[in-house]
This record gives structure tokens, C-alpha cells and sequence, in this order.
């Protein structure tokens, strides 16, 4: 009977060790699935929102300029003899990238870079259109090189959206450039952020070389000679088109 004591005593004893060894384990991997997150944090440079994207477009409202005879509007083009210009658009733009970086410390002397701000600002600095002086106004052929002429103007009001439809993208691809980022140490934040800087300022500028290139293209469609063949005749044989300008051009 004592025997049969001992035994369960010691029973007992091997189940309580069971026991604790059994919690110390699952709090080990309590303590080790806290430290996966933590570590995985400071591994990388997720970022926590996208930043503060606002396009500072400043407008220009197109002027119209008469003053100009078709000599002059001709030799501006540098056309030469192939069409008669009789009205010209001018268009011009000029632009400032600005970009906020914060640095934030996620772990002992290792830190992210995180863009807070993204505000380039494009400004439309010349807008003019050009009719020939020769064609007085309410003429057919002033209507006719009028609107034509306002149809560059609306491509070039175009750009606005454009801009702003690249400049989401662009915002869209820096947030996941700095999520994939490493930390880096303190000595490395100045660095780093002027790299950045000059890196985004150049594809910004970049991605408005791409726009001015489709708004150019978009220009020269309605500028063929075909188009210049069917407006020369659109007021008739006998027009300023076939006579007074020609005339002046000489």
C-alpha cells in the first residue's frame, strides 16, 4: 500500500513538470511569433498611407495677338515655301518638382525614408494664338483660320489632365518604390534622400517630355497638307487665301 503511494505521488510529480514544460513551450512561441512581426518591421519600409499628392497647375488663358502680318507668322514657323501659314499657336510651359521625405527610426540606428508630400507645380507661362492682320475680323477666312487655331488650344488645355493622370500613377509607384526599401543606417539618410529627390525630379520631368511629345503629335494631325488644301479652299476660288495673302507673302 505504501508502495502503491509512492507510485501515484511520483505520478503526479512527472505530470506537473509535464505540465510546465508543456506552458513554457507554448510561451515560447508566443514570444517568438511577437518577435516575427517586430523583426519583419524593421526589415523593411512599409509604408503606412500614400503621401499628399496635389498637382499645382497654374492656368494661362490663351490671348489672341493681331498684330502680326502672314510674312511674319511664315518666316516664325520656318515653314518655307511648303504651306502658307496664316495662323500660329505658341504654348509653354514650365515646371518645379517638390518632394518631402521624412525619416522615422524603426529600430536602433536604422531608419525609413517615408514621402509625406508630392506637389510638383507646372505652369503655363505662354499661351498665345496668332491670326494673320491681313484678315479682318468676320471675314470667312478669319473663321476658318480662327478655329482652326482653337483647335490647337484645346489640345494644349488637354495637358492639365494628362499631367495629372500621370502624376497619380507616378504617386502610385513611389509608394511601392519606399515600401520595398530596406532601413538604413543614420549616416546614409542625408545621402539617400538627395539621391531620391534628384531620381523623382528627373522622372517627373521625364514623364512631361512623354506629354509634350503626344500633345506635339496631336498638333501635327491637324496640321498635314491635306487639312492646309481643304481650308484654302474653304471660302471659295477667289479668296484672301488665293490672292491678298499670297500677295503679302511675296
Amino acid at each position: 500500500m505504501a508502495d502503491q503511494k509512492a507510485k501515484h505521488a511520483g505520478s503526479r510529480k512527472l505530470i506537473g513538470w509535464g505540465r510546465i514544460a508543456a506552458c513554457s513551450l507554448v510561451a515560447l512561441l508566443i514570444f517568438l511569433m511577437d518577435r516575427g512581426p517586430a523583426k519583419a518591421q524593421q526589415n523593411n519600409c512599409a509604408v503606412a498611407r500614400a503621401p499628399d499628392a496635389r498637382l499645382s497647375f497654374i492656368n494661362k488663358a490663351p490671348m489672341l495677338d493681331r498684330h502680326r502680318s502672314v510674312r511674319w507668322l511664315n518666316n516664325r514657323a520656318n515653314q518655307g515655301s511648303r504651306y502658307m501659314v496664316t495662323g500660329l499657336t505658341e504654348y509653354e510651359l514650365q515646371a518645379q518638382f517638390d518632394m518631402r521625405l521624412e525619416p522615422v527610426e524603426v529600430a536602433v540606428g536604422r531608419f525609413c525614408l517615408y514621402p509625406i508630400r508630392i506637389n510638383p507645380k507646372v505652369e503655363v507661362v505662354k499661351h498665345l494664338v496668332y491670326v494673320a492682320s491681313e484678315l479682318e475680323r468676320g471675314t470667312c477666312e478669319y473663321d476658318v483660320v480662327y478655329a482652326h487655331e482653337g483647335q490647337h488650344v484645346q489640345i494644349n488645355q488637354h495637358m492639365e489632365r494628362d499631367i495629372q493622370r500621370e502624376l497619380d500613377a507616378m504617386v502610385a509607384e513611389i509608394t511601392a518604390d519606399f515600401a520595398a526599401m530596406r532601413p538604413v543606417g543614420a549616416g546614409d539618410v542625408q545621402r539617400l534622400q538627395r539621391r531620391l529627390l534628384a531620381q523623382y525630379g528627373r522622372d517627373f520631368t521625364r514623364r512631361l517630355r512623354v506629354i509634350d511629345l503626344a500633345r506635339r503629335d496631336d498638333h501635327r494631325a491637324i496640321d498635314t497638307p491635306s487639312e492646309y488644301e481643304r481650308l484654302s479652299k474653304a471660302c471659295g476660288p477667289n479668296s484672301a487665301f488665293q490672292t491678298t495673302l499670297p500677295q503679302a507673302l511675296r
